[in-house]
């Protein structure tokens, strides 16, 4: 298979070392849009890590809200980091901060209207441009390739 031939660069022979070129190549998904356009405002990357954070995390307590910790666990960062992503959020009108039911020393964040429709709106176009990279894959390959990628990331995260 040309795919495997041994001296080409782009496509080494040894499963591992194509995994990692294809990683890095990955970056280039994630990178496009580093920001996507929000009526008037441009909205940074960081602010719709942590809108899908707070919009997929679970509550901490009966407020609904989720914990900044949560989010700098979803997001693999230190708490500090998170706390001054969040910051971000609240600036942009994103998410609100508020005192949790359970302790008034912790903080818990929710989701503004305006946060509920970009995690909507960035949903939508990342499953829509999945969707299009997809195109011509069987649904077996499909199933089969979601089911490596979250395999995958189950052990990048345990890590």
């Amino acid at each position: 298979m040309a795919d495997d031939m041994p001296g080409d660069p782009f496509h080494p022979a040894d499963p591992v070392d194509r995994l990692d070129r294809a990683l890095l190549a990955l970056r280039r998904f994630f990178e496009a849009p580093a920001a996507v356009p929000d009526s008037a405002q441009c909205v940074e990357l960081s602010t719709l890590l942590i809108v899908d954070a707070v919009a997929t995390g679970t509550p901490d307590d009966d407020s609904g809200g989720v914990s900044i910790g949560a989010v700098a666990r979803a997001l693999a960062v230190s708490p500090s980091t998170a706390s001054r992503l969040v910051d971000r959020a609240v600036v942009h009108q994103m998410v609100i901060r508020q005192s949790s039911s359970a302790s008034r020393r912790h903080t818990v964040l929710t989701l503004t209207d305006a946060g509920r429709a970009l995690h909507e709106r960035a949903l939508a176009y990342r499953t829509a441009r999945l969707r299009s990279l997809l195109h011509g894959w069987s649904d077996q390959e499909r199933q089969t390739f979601a089911d490596l990628m979250a395999r995958f990331a189950a052990a990048v995260l345990s890590r």
